[in-house]
């Protein structure tokens, strides 16, 4: 089989390109403008026989001759006026593509790409980022939910620059962060038989039936491990992927459910459920940022951890 030849017109344009070069045509278009080599020297950071040679240089390569050379200084030919515009339009260009560049490696433009569980986006995270971005207008969060395991896979892995996960989940090989502390708490129909209670212990809650989160998420994790330890196992009547899920599941009475306490004074208290404390040493879980290199990081990036951590 055989290839179809480039087309003419790029084999044109890449053979020009390496004919010359931008420092070149950046000299040429300094000496069209102040119309004399010594003004593009002093403009420009050159030797003034850089200047003369790497414009002579240019003429010969492209075949082409550009500047006029007179006592008073040079002036551009109707080649090089031709294409002024161009000129200027060219390095307008590449002036801004090194301000964006210098922008993104000082932190002050750039993409943020954020996992987090689903406790830190009904929680803290949302009023965290809208902080930030008021005070870094050209930086962009962008945020993924997922479950603890999977953001610290994705942190590994580089698919992510900032992780907020449970500080119950292993983080092995990551840099870790203290962010939020999360209390949980119990949530049942307020007619319950165990809501004469302030308080309930972990074992209490397990002669009845629980609404959990999908499994591989890192409370249910938690809680299943918590019964183990009990020797006991959840009695799961119903497991879904949002707190609001359980919410209703409990309103219904499918169980009793366990949530982070500011999720259940905010839906739980709407939907007539009781709210009850957790006397368990674990009821007040840590959640925790992580990040693979914290100098690694994008500056962007680093700038919304500072944010976050008071760094």
């Amino acid at each position: 089989m055989t290839s179809t030849p480039p087309e003419p017109s790029r084999n044109l344009t890449a053979g020009f390109l390496r004919n010359f070069d931008l420092a070149s045509l950046r000299l040429l278009l300094s000496a069209i403008e102040e119309g004399n080599l010594a003004r593009v020297a002093a403009r420009e950071g050159f030797s003034l026989s850089a200047v003369s040679r790497r414009i002579s240089d240019l003429e010969a390569r492209i075949g082409i001759r550009l500047l006029h050379r007179h006592d008073r200084g040079v002036s551009a030919t109707d080649a090089a006026l031709a294409n002024l515009a161009r000129l200027r339009s060219l390095f307008g260009l590449i002036d801004q593509l090194v301000e964006d560049f210098r922008a993104i490696r000082d932190g002050e433009k750039g993409v943020v790409r954020v996992r987090a569980h689903l406790t830190a986006i009904t929680g803290a995270l949302p009023e965290a980022m809208s902080s930030f971005t008021e005070s870094h207008e050209g930086i962009e969060l962008v945020v993924d939910e997922a479950t603890s395991r999977e953001i610290v896979h994705a942190v590994q892995l580089g698919d992510c620059d900032i992780g907020f996960v449970s500080g119950t989940v292993d983080t092995e090989r990551l840099a870790v962060f203290p962010w939020k502390t999360d209390e949980l708490v119990v949530v049942m129909p307020a007619n319950h038989r165990l809501g004469g209670q302030a308080a309930l212990s972990f074992g209490e809650l397990l002669d009845y039936g629980f609404v959990g989160m999908t499994p591989g998420s890192a409370l249910l994790t938690l809680f299943r491990g918590q019964a183990a330890l009990l020797g006991r196992t959840l009695d799961e009547r119903a497991r879904v992927s949002t707190f609001d899920g359980v919410v209703e599941m409990v309103a219904a009475g499918i169980g009793i459910g366990i949530l982070p306490a500011a999720v259940a004074a905010r839906v739980a208290a709407q939907r007539g459920l009781a709210i009850r404390r957790l006397s368990e040493p674990w009821a007040a879980r840590r959640l925790v940022i992580c990040v693979r290199d914290r100098e690694q990081l994008p500056a962007a990036a680093r700038a919304f951890l500072d944010h976050l951590t008071g760094g």
